[in-house]
């Protein structure tokens, strides 16, 4: 290859190269391995540079357009930089709005995780409870076994002790009562042989110390019932409404229990106020029934009996 330094103009001599001359240059470019980081100038690229110049002699006399382009480079620099400037600021807005984006949400997940602490602190407070209600239920628990099997030995006990009265009582039953009455919830009972009106039956029964019988209770009633001699047959009773039609009273003045009526009773048929105890016609029912006063009936008195016992008798 042909190096050319300090070569200001080629002459006119110098750029009529011939082809052989260019192969050369060529081919010795390419086989010589370049020691310097900048390219090294041909011969041939002077030699067609410098045509180049002669065949554009006024590129070099035109200033005007040279100017012109450089203007125009300015203002697409101006341009270029009012691009960025609005890019920056928009990158700087984003930026803002993220900032007080992330800043929101994390105050809404500090206090939601306040609120979650403050939620878990009363859960933990109300298990506490339920811990403290559950040791409690479960000492009571313990407690009301313990009385239950306390009770259970009682009761076994009581048994025990109620067998050994109805015994007693049984034996006592013709010491509390005289001869011919009956024993039931301290007090005696006496079914008549004879008949008499209701009046007659109420002075017997008074002579007797006693009184036509009254009927207390659904047990007393049940009582008369089983202890009837002959069931088929009506007994007087301390009952009447002769002071007032439609009002019966027992012979002490306490009122009657309604339910103590047979069905359909009373009916008044034949001015009846004095009343009996029976059973139903073509019936199992048991209960009052109105009569008049001056038919004659068996008749049931009722005293108390001559003592009474208790079960502090028995303690």
């Amino acid at each position: 290859m042909r190096n050319i330094k300090n070569i200001t103009k080629p002459s006119s001599d110098d750029s009529a190269l011939t082809y052989s001359e260019l192969n050369f240059a060529a081919a010795s470019q390419n086989s010589t391995v370049r020691t310097r980081a900048e390219p090294e100038t041909t011969y041939a690229q002077i030699a067609v540079k410098s045509q180049r110049t002669e065949q554009n002699p006024g590129s070099e006399a035109t200033p005007g357009k040279d100017q012109n382009k450089q203007e125009t480079a300015g203002g697409n620099y101006s341009k270029k930089s009012r691009c960025l400037g609005l890019v920056a600021i928009l990158l700087i807005i984003s930026l803002f709005a993220i900032t007080i984006g992330l800043t929101i949400y994390v105050l809404q997940v500090r206090r939601e995780f306040s609120e979650a602490i403050e939620q878990q602190r009363t859960l933990r407070e109300r298990g506490d409870a339920l811990n403290r209600s559950l040791t409690l239920s479960l000492r009571n628990i313990s407690e009301l076994s313990l009385v239950n099997w306390n009770l259970s030995l009682n009761v076994s006990d009581y048994r025990q002790r109620a067998s050994s009265l109805c015994t007693i009582l049984r034996n006592l039953s013709e010491t509390l009562c005289p001869s011919g009455w009956k024993f039931h919830d301290q007090k005696c009972y006496r079914f008549s042989e004879d008949e008499m009106s209701w009046e007659k039956a109420k002075g017997e029964c008074k002579f007797q110390n006693s009184h036509l019988l009254i009927i207390n209770t659904e047990q007393e009633k049940d009582f008369v019932t089983q202890s009837m001699p002959d069931q088929s047959k009506q007994y007087l009773i301390g009952l009447t409404d002769r002071e007032s039609e439609g009002n019966w009273k027992w012979v002490d003045g306490t009122p009657m229990n309604p339910a103590h009526w047979l069905p359909k009773q009373p009916d008044n048929h034949n001015n009846e106020d004095c009343g009996t105890f029976s059973k139903q016609y073509l019936g199992d029912t048991f209960g009052c029934n109105d009569v008049p006063c001056s038919w004659k009936f068996h008749f049931i008195c009722e005293k108390p009996s001559l003592s009474c016992i208790g079960e502090a008798d028995f303690e």
